[in-house]
């Protein structure tokens, strides 16, 4: 009797057991069938206004036409990127959070910080590329250059003078400045700042003589003849800022930098959200509407060898191996002797 009685219960405890297992088995493909129900945040690993934000919300928007549920910015900035970067990676990986990085946060962060909190080659899972653009010098309306031979000259002569900004240690406007500068033989005073509206503003204000970034940061104050540029580092114009030369065209052709931004989410996603946000930032990059937006601030849309997740992974690698023999070539990164809080 007390065996029959143990034998119920035993069967019973395993019931229940198997009850639990199939509910959870089935909960992922349930929730990935209403998936998204409610809104998304994006983080930015930036401040507001610069090239990495206007481009976030530019996708942004775009996808949230695709899935129909509304996607917010989250501005994180600080550490070049890396403090939004590892708030992505420590997200719940449940479809509601993504992540904006770039070829700095993954990619040259690995050779620019030691103590990195994250490797971009297996912390994360990718969406795809989303935006190409080249990158460009740009001083001061009162920079005493007209074109970047003059600049040169100039730099060469005030050396540790010359204060140039940049983002911090690993932003796309760092790496940009240190190959401009290993170029023509010039070690500037860096001055860092948390995000390229804060450089805008001292650059306007003939507070710092000039920053290297994105042609997606600067086309406005380009355009309007705020500031002066130097040499866009892709092979061709930037339909943006046509009367702008790139550096080949000025006599310098080393100084090439291809810029992207791409989307990533925390690892553990279900597959079959994964698989949604891949897909919709295709349908998104495949928008004429969106393509037209980026294109107006000097970004465009990935080649079809950038394209997808798997691409991108491949991408990070390139980058990272890249970017260390780029930093080791010049003994580590420059030191900041100056910070803008």
């Amino acid at each position: 009797m007390q065996k029959s009685r143990s034998r119920r219960l035993l069967a019973q405890s395993f019931a229940v057991i198997a009850l639990a297992v199939s509910c959870g088995a089935g909960a992922a493909p349930a929730a990935a069938q209403t998936y998204p129900d409610r809104t998304i945040t994006m983080i930015v690993p930036f401040a507001a206004g610069g090239a990495a934000d206007v481009t976030g919300r530019i996708i942004g928007e775009g996808m949230s036409k695709v899935l129909g549920q509304t996607i917010v910015i989250e501005n994180v900035a600080g550490a070049g990127g890396s403090t939004g970067s590892l708030r992505g990676k420590n997200a719940k990986p449940d479809g509601y959070t993504i992540g904006l990085g770039h070829m700095g946060t993954h990619g040259a962060a690995m050779a620019t910080n030691p103590k990195l909190p994250y490797d971009p080659r297996t912390d994360f899972d990718y969406l795809g590329i989303v935006n190409t653009t080249p990158n460009l010098m740009v001083m001061s309306k009162e920079f005493p250059a007209n074109n970047l031979k003059e600049l040169i000259a100039e730099a060469k002569k005030r050396g540790k003078d010359l204060k140039i900004a940049h983002n911090g240690i690993g932003a796309l406007s760092h790496l940009t400045c240190l190959q401009f500068f290993q170029l023509i033989g010039v070690e500037p005073t860096y001055v860092v700042y948390r995000g390229f509206g804060a450089v805008a503003n001292d650059l306007l204000a003939n507070k710092i003589d000039g920053t290297c970034d994105l042609v997606a940061s600067v086309t406005g104050h380009v355009t309007a003849g705020s500031v002066k540029a130097f040499g866009v580092t892709s092979l061709k114009r930037s339909p943006a800022i046509p009367n702008v030369p790139t550096a080949a065209e000025e006599g310098l052709p080393g100084f090439t930098v291809q810029s992207w931004l791409g989307l990533y989410v925390p690892k553990g996603l279900p597959e079959p959200m994964l698989a949604k946000l891949r897909e919709t930032v295709e349908k998104t990059i495949s928008d004429p509407e969106v393509q037209a937006k980026l294109e107006k601030i000097g970004g465009g849309i990935p080649p079809a060898d950038m394209r997808g997740h798997a691409n991108m992974l491949k991408r990070v690698g390139y980058e990272v191996d890249t970017w260390t023999e780029i930093i080791k070539k010049s003994g580590g990164p420059p030191v900041e002797e100056k910070e803008k809080k």
